[in-house]
C-alpha cells in the first residue's frame, strides 16, 4: 500500500512541477511580449527622430515607456502573438535551456545597443536623449522620463523590469530625466 501513496506523491509532485513550468513559461511568454513591444517602441522613436538607426536612448526610453503605459489590447494581442512565435520554434527543439538563452539574447542585445551607443572614455553620466517630435508616443516618452524617477511598479513582473532598466542605466552611467 505504501507503493501506491508513493506513486500518488510522484504524481503530485509532477503536477506541481507541470504547474511551475507553467507559470515559469508564461512569465517568460509576458517578458518576451514587454520586450517586443517595447522594441516597436523604440523604433518610433528613432523614426520620428529622422533616424534610420536605433540608438541606446531610443532602446531606454522604449523600455521606459512599456514600463509605464499600459498596452492596448491589439498591441498586447500582436505582442503575446510575436513572443508564442518566438517560443514555439524554442519548444520544437524541447530544450528548456533554449527559452533561457532567447531571453538572454533579447537582455544582451539591448544591453549591448546601449553599450554601443553611449558608453563614453570619460566615465561621465550620460543623459538619455528624446526627440521632439510631438505625436503622441514621443510626447508620451518625454513625460514618462520626466517622471520615471518617482515611478512605483504595481506589480512583481513590473519591479523586475523597472529593476532591470534602473541596473542597466547604473551599470553604463545613464541618467534618465
Amino acid at each position: 500500500m505504501s507503493d501506491m501513496s508513493d506513486m500518488s506523491d510522484m504524481s503530485d509532485m509532477s503536477d506541481i512541477i507541470d504547474t511551475i513550468d507553467d507559470a515559469t513559461y508564461d512569465i517568460i511568454r509576458v517578458y518576451l511580449a514587454q520586450m517586443q513591444s517595447a522594441v516597436k517602441i523604440s523604433e518610433i522613436i528613432c523614426s520620428h527622430s529622422e533616424r534610420e538607426e536605433l540608438t541606446g536612448s531610443d532602446i531606454i526610453c522604449g523600455l521606459i515607456y512599456r514600463l509605464m503605459i499600459p498596452m492596448s489590447d491589439d498591441e498586447i494581442q500582436e505582442c503575446m502573438a510575436a513572443a508564442d512565435e518566438i517560443l514555439e520554434e524554442d519548444e520544437e527543439e524541447e530544450d528548456d535551456e533554449i527559452i533561457q538563452d532567447v531571453v538572454n539574447d533579447v537582455a544582451n542585445d539591448v544591453v549591448n545597443d546601449v553599450v554601443n551607443d553611449v558608453v563614453n572614455d570619460n566615465g561621465d553620466w550620460i543623459k538619455i536623449k528624446s526627440n521632439s517630435c510631438n505625436c503622441d508616443i514621443c510626447c508620451q516618452v518625454r513625460v514618462t522620463l520626466l517622471n520615471y524617477k518617482n515611478y512605483e511598479p504595481q506589480d512583481i513582473l513590473a519591479s523586475r523590469f523597472n529593476n532591470s532598466i534602473k541596473e542597466t542605466c547604473e551599470k553604463y552611467k545613464l541618467l534618465v530625466n
